[in-house]
């Protein structure tokens, strides 16, 4: 738990900022004396200093270095800043520069002045010469309008401070050659210069609202300063929050699962849980449709972690995860062992068609925030859960729809988005496109009220992630992302990150940007899996698993050690978790477990959790058990983990299986054909499709199973079966290695 005494000091800490000089003048412009100007840098290469070597005119200069042979990163810089006040009467600024790059190598160094954060003179450090230059810039064009500060709710006032920014700045990093620049004798103009060298106008990046301020009761902005402002910040937040979506009306108390009603449309069994497809009652007339996944094989009162999965945009709402093989997280969790819920969205899937013209919430939006806290109270009434261990998890539509749920319902310890949100002006990528957020189903408030102005907006997106705090948010925003423009939760990422590290809590802000489009990749699911163990202190494997997540390689002595446990459960754990690690010592333990669980009739499914272990780690000795019970297995355990165990052994040297005499694919291929329970099947599917890594064969399998005539029926509101959608998806990415 942070102390308050640690709050109280990141605040005065983060606080910290340059004060305007009064007086209108720039001082200690030629750095003859000490003072006045702050020297500033990102990135350890760059290096700011006042210089008494050299001056244009005087004694001291400023200068900015970089060594030979030191690398840089894109966006590094070092400079200097001074805040002051300026008038329309101050025209103008010169400056002297020079360098000692005369290469042609260009577009690497440059410098800059800023006036606030917009630059407004810029030159690359290559080619020219290396004697003083003067340059004079024209400030009429940016002082020509007041600068208003926000000081109250609505209140403005004039705001006659200003930055001024010298620096050398990164447009690409480097790591063979270095610069040195000098800059001194600034000076205000009390006319504008005759040929200004002002660079053209350039668009100023969006300025976000300040995160680390409230309204006090007489609604004037004030400093965050005290621990309970953060609670004030976040009822502020959420006060806005509805401005924009609408009332959220209150629920039903309820005492039991029995008070919702919950129909149960179908049951299915497969992999590690039961999948139900249900409806039940959130309010008088309002019913949600939803997919339930409950583990299997629990110890008795053993209680788990409970998930509110949202669906992206897609028609089937729900059903898009159980056709999607790149993205369908309920159903990993769900085999991971937590009980996940996975609710239609207004107007998707089995809530079609939803009238949002006579229903009486304002919005889309909040009638998704009121059904998904609804879901909360469901997931905290089911016996399989433990009700202080909730999470939510959402891709595109979904990831905003799991800040929302976060930032409402504080029951929810961890939100998970994937490419879920990006600032509202960073959405604006071609004029209008803004309105999209005003329709039925999202927020017509915002165009209604607000004109789809965002610069009106009652809120913004890196807001709702602080209502988050001091919660985790885990947020997977990918470079390439079209939808929510991946540059702008990077803009947003230090503004957040400076306000969870304020209240105390830097590490439950977690920013992923995966290099993809608009998706949700492997590798950033498995760490968002990673997060919510931590946040849950639960894991499949256990305390095991835990230790090793936590831990890594420095958990290996504890897991080598529980090789020898007398619970072959934790065996088989540890030799996984080895697995994990890179370490193999656990395939001697395993090769023994295999041969004694081989040979007892109730021990076959555990025999093949212990193959899998090893065919992991390439060992292939058990094929024979996984071959005969994948096609012969009198249980539908032993028949998907059999699928399972052969696909692993596919992926090893085609050569040694054929002298070996094994033929993996063959017999998924006998599977594909051959398997009739809906369950086994579809696990099949999916788990093929994640570990086998030759597409060729990957391929011909659904080829074979989309063909299958025990599975020719499409799922609830595809065209396709899973077969055929899987087998389409496979041909597309032939060339790809993604899962």
């Amino acid at each position: 738990m942070t102390s308050r005494k640690t709050i109280w000091f990141s605040l005065l800490t983060l606080s910290a900022c340059v004060l305007p000089i009064q007086g209108g003048d720039l001082k200690n412009p030629g750095f003859e004396e000490a003072g006045n100007w702050q020297i500033i840098r990102k990135g350890d290469a760059l290096q700011g200093a006042f210089d008494d070597s050299v001056s244009q005119n005087g004694k001291k200069c400023f200068t900015v270095s970089l060594a030979n042979g030191t690398a840089t990163k894109k966006e590094d810089f070092a400079g200097i800043t001074q805040v002051l006040e300026l008038t329309q009467a101050d025209r103008g600024i010169s400056f002297y520069v020079k360098d000692d790059y005369t290469g042609g190598t260009k577009g690497y160094h440059w410098m800059e002045l800023l006036l606030d954060q917009e630059v407004i003179w810029e030159s690359d450090v290559a080619g020219g010469d290396t004697e003083w230059r003067k340059v004079s810039l024209d400030l009429t064009g940016y002082l020509k309008e007041a600068k208003l500060k926000q000081v109250g709710r609505n209140k403005y006032v004039e705001e006659k401070s200003y930055q001024i920014t010298f620096r050398v700045f990164q447009r690409r990093g480097v790591n063979r050659f270095g610069v040195r620049v000098w800059v001194d004798n600034f000076k205000l103009l009390n006319a504008p210069p005759a040929d200004p060298q002002n660079c053209e106008k350039k668009k100023a990046p969006p300025k976000l609202r300040d995160l680390l301020v409230f309204y006090d009761k007489a609604d004037r902005l004030q400093p965050i300063t005290k621990p309970e402002h953060f609670q004030a910040k976040r009822q502020q937040i959420i006060e806005g929050m509805l401005q924009g979506m609408g009332p959220l009306p209150k629920r039903p108390r309820r005492n039991s699962l029995s008070d919702f009603n919950i129909r149960v449309v179908n049951t299915q069994v497969r992999g590690r849980y039961t999948k139900k497809t249900i409806s039940f009652d959130v309010a008088d007339g309002e019913v949600v449709h939803a997919f339930l996944y409950e583990p299997l094989n629990k110890k008795p009162g053993e209680k788990r972690p409970g998930i509110v999965g949202m669906h992206p945009t897609g028609s089937t709402g729900k059903a898009s995860f159980e056709s999607w093989p790149l993205c369908n997280f309920p159903i990993e969790l769900a085999m991971k062992g937590y009980v996940v819920i996975v609710p239609d969205y207004p107007d998707f899937g089995d809530s079609k068609p939803y009238d949002f013209d006579t229903e009486r919430y304002e919005s889309g939006t909040i009638k998704g925030v009121f059904n998904h806290m609804s879901c909360v109270d469901l997931l905290q009434l089911h016996p399989d859960v433990d009700p202080d261990k909730i999470g939510t998890i959402g891709h595109s539509l979904g990831g905003h729809n799991a800040m929302f749920l976060a930032a409402f319902d504080e029951r929810v310890k961890i939100a998970v988005s994937s490419c879920g949100w990006t600032p509202f002006e960073y959405y604006e990528t071609k004029k209008g496109r803004l309105k999209t957020w005003a329709l039925p189903r999202y927020m017509p408030p915002l165009e209604t009220i607000y004109h789809s102005d965002h610069t009106k907006f009652p809120f913004d997106f890196h807001e709702v992630a602080a209502a988050i705090a001091p919660r985790v948010f885990f947020s997977s925003s990918p470079t390439g992302d079209g939808v929510f423009p991946g540059w702008g939760p990077k803009a947003a990422e230090a503004a957040i990150a400076e306000y969870y590290k304020a209240i105390g809590v830097e590490a439950a802000f977690q920013f992923h940007q995966p290099r993809a489009q608009h998706r949700f990749p492997w590798d950033t699911r498995q760490m968002a899996y990673r997060s919510m163990n931590d946040t849950f202190d639960y894991h499949f494997h256990g305390e095991l698993g835990l230790l090793a997540e936590r831990n890594g390689k420095e958990a290996i002595p504890a897991l080598r050690k529980a090789l020898a446990d007398d619970d072959p459960i934790v065996r088989w754990g540890a030799a996984h978790l080895l697995g994990t690690l890179g370490d193999q010592r656990g395939i001697g333990q395993m090769k023994k477990d295999l041969k004694a669980f081989s040979v007892e009739k109730n021990g076959l499914e555990h025999a093949l959790e212990v193959a899998t272990v090893l065919a992991e780690s390439g060992d292939t000795s058990g094929y024979n058990l996984a071959a005969d019970l994948a096609i012969h297995g009198t249980t539908h355990g032993q028949r998907w983990r059999a699928a399972i165990v052969l696909a692993h052994i596919a992926n090893a040297d085609k050569s040694f299986l054929k002298t070996a005499g094994m033929d993996p694919i063959a017999v998924l291929k006998t599977i594909a054909a051959e398997e009739k329970h809906e369950g086994v099947f579809f696990v099949f599917i999916d788990q093929v499709h994640k570990i086998l890594k030759k597409r060729t064969d990957l391929v011909e399998i659904f080829s074979i199973a989309k063909n299958s005539r025990h599975h020719l029926e499409a799922p609830p509101g595809n065209k396709f079966s899973i077969a055929e959608i899987f087998h389409s998806v496979a041909v597309r990415d032939q060339n790809n290695t993604w899962r």
